[in-house]
């Protein structure tokens, strides 16, 4: 799928939301892992309705929580929220906002494949596990998205 510089993010706030959910985490090194728990955490708690791969979800969360520490240029203490929501078609989708509006080569980022002896990294990591990326300004700064389908339902 051709990604843009900007895309349009789902709304979560739709009918078709089964539940939402919200934190914020202090933007330190502790900020992926605890993104990563939490994801894992929350599709467990509803399992009979999560069908995407769990572990999967949790570690794009993780490189979400761990791209936004990295590049939004917030001190420690500032606070990144992530949310996450189920929508009634199966798909979870993760968000993290952060305070910086623009996504720096965003196209160049997504068409990013590792060559022989490169280690995996970031965003690439997020698209083998399954997670389609999209990013929008908003106000008070960015969202990027993950939206991850149910493998039986992707394929």
């Amino acid at each position: 799928m051709e990604q843009r510089a900007s895309t349009v993010v789902l709304d979560l706030a739709g009918e078709d939301t089964w539940w939402i959910r919200k934190e914020k985490f202090p933007a330190d090194s502790l900020a992926a892992g605890n993104a990563l728990r939490f994801t894992r955490l929350y599709l467990h708690a509803d399992f009979e309705h999560v069908f995407v791969d769990i572990e999967d979800a949790s570690a794009v969360a993780g490189v979400l929580m761990a791209n936004a520490v990295r590049h939004a240029r917030v001190p420690e203490y500032a606070q990144i929220t992530v949310e996450w929501a189920l929508l009634a078609s199966g798909d979870v989708v993760i968000q993290v906002r952060d305070r910086r509006r623009d996504f720096p080569d965003f196209d160049e980022v997504m068409k990013w494949e590792p060559a022989e002896g490169d280690r995996p990294r970031g965003l690439w990591i997020a698209r083998r596990r399954g997670a389609e990326i999209a990013y929008a300004p908003v106000d008070d700064g960015k969202v990027v998205q993950a939206l991850i389908t149910p493998r039986a339902l992707a394929d």
